[in-house]
């Protein structure tokens, strides 16, 4: 089988599955189909488990492309990065910091967004850049800013978005500051796990906005993670 025909057979195995559990709805099909996960994924990266926790061994596209794109176009998420950067090769590090998150959980939180055709958006953790361009497509690159601690995350998910075709407002730096040189913002996109929301990003958020983010129950570190990641 050739890679066309297992993007083509993977893309629409998934978008099924999402459909079918209620995370995919019609009005983010679109962006779905024109955005592929598989441009926002690394050849070499450790995908997660479909029960429990943890992540499995490393993938190669470059020497296994049929596993790889098994797991790009499974729902689970794909780490892309141990121990901020400072791990290297094959085996697992010590704590996964940057992920292409499970595509289940991407278009749930991006359906409780509830952009509209002009939302101007902020999403804090720019990650493998896979939500920023989903958003970009949905609403305008224009109306898209995003907003990532690490530069070498920054970096690569920078050339992945603009490869794809897309120009966002993409930031180098601390998302729990927000960015307030593109506020006022209709709507919040956070991908790191939260205790509670920065205030100045609440500040950045237009009366009757919509802040979505992932609930952490103890005190994590001031990072920027993916989620759409």
């Amino acid at each position: 089988m050739t890679e066309h025909e297992m993007r083509e057979a993977s893309l629409h195995g998934l978008a099924s599955r999402l459909k079918g559990m209620g995370a995919l709805r019609s009005d983010w099909l679109p962006a779905f189909a024109a955005v592929p996960r598989e441009s926002f994924v690394p050849d070499l990266m450790w995908p997660g488990q479909s029960k429990g926790t943890g992540q499995g061994d490393a993938i190669d596209r470059n020497e296994d492309p049929e596993a790889w794109f098994r797991a790009v176009y499974s729902d689970v998420s794909l780490t892309t990065q141990w121990d901020d950067g400072q791990h290297s090769g094959t085996g697992k590090g010590r704590t996964p910091t940057c992920s292409n998150s499970q595509p289940s959980m991407v278009f749930s939180m991006l359906a409780a967004l509830d952009v509209q055709e002009s939302s101007r958006v902020l999403e804090i953790g720019t990650g493998t850049g896979w939500n920023a361009a989903l958003l970009s497509e949905r609403v305008g690159p224009g109306n898209v800013v995003s907003v990532e601690v690490d530069e070498e995350n920054a970096k690569s998910a920078r050339e992945r978005i603009e490869s794809a075709g897309y120009h966002p407002t993409l930031i180098v730096g601390d998302g729990f500051e927000g960015y307030r040189e593109g506020a006022p913002y209709d709507r919040v996109l956070v991908t790191a796990a939260l205790t509670e929301v920065p205030y100045r990003v609440i500040g950045q958020v237009r009366t009757g906005g919509v802040i979505v983010a992932p609930y952490a129950t103890t005190e994590g570190p001031r990072r920027s993670r993916t989620g759409t990641q």
